[in-house]
């Protein structure tokens, strides 16, 4: 299995519960990358989605995408045109968004840019997760649900968890761990 973490706004592969969950990746014998984004702090769509483009590879049914905060917003909008003949095993989208954030006016153009097909994402990724918490700070959770739909993913609530960054004390997330540890040994029924 080849897995990808995205991080997302003001955010660095060092950050968070990244470096925790990509250990547990590897130390089941599979692939772990970071992807690192250009100018966490002020992204640029364009580059953004090159990054991605560039870093995520390979993109196939062996491959786990999993993405944080405005990460989900690129990976949705990059995963929409490359996954044109290709399917995904999962994704696992973590307090993520695609409408504006009234809190953070400075991501509009970001997020006014990005076009999800939402069509591709449910039939190419086999198996799609999205966590939110009730209490996220910044991605109300009404937000996440609503695209959860769209996507018809598998929903998962991690209460108090606010926007799953450290600084939230999330430096570990075993919710998702214990989702996506079957995928890797390869334990689960595949259900498209």
């Amino acid at each position: 299995m080849n897995v990808f973490i995205v991080h997302g706004y003001q955010a660095s592969p060092e950050k968070h519960w990244f470096p925790w969950l990509a250990k547990k990746v590897q130390d089941t014998g599979s692939s772990c990358e970071i992807v690192h984004l250009e100018d966490a702090n002020q992204p640029q769509y364009a580059e953004w989605k090159q990054g991605l483009e560039i870093q995520i590879s390979p993109l196939n049914e062996q491959s786990i995408v999993i993405a944080h905060s405005l990460g989900c917003l690129s990976v949705l909008d990059f995963l929409s045109q490359a996954l044109n003949g290709r399917s995904l095993k999962a994704i696992f989208l973590i307090a993520p968004f695609n409408e504006r954030i009234a809190s953070l006016p400075e991501l509009n153009l970001f997020i006014d840019q990005a076009n999800i097909q939402d069509g591709m994402i449910r039939s190419h990724i086999q198996q799609r997760y999205l966590f939110l918490s009730n209490d996220d700070p910044f991605v109300p959770a009404p937000m996440s649900i609503r695209l959860g739909h769209l996507l018809n993913a598998q929903m998962v609530e991690v209460k108090g968890a606010k926007h799953f960054m450290a600084e939230d004390g999330v430096k570990e997330f075993p919710q998702l761990w214990e989702r996506l540890q079957p995928l890797l040994s390869g334990d689960v029924v595949k259900n498209h």
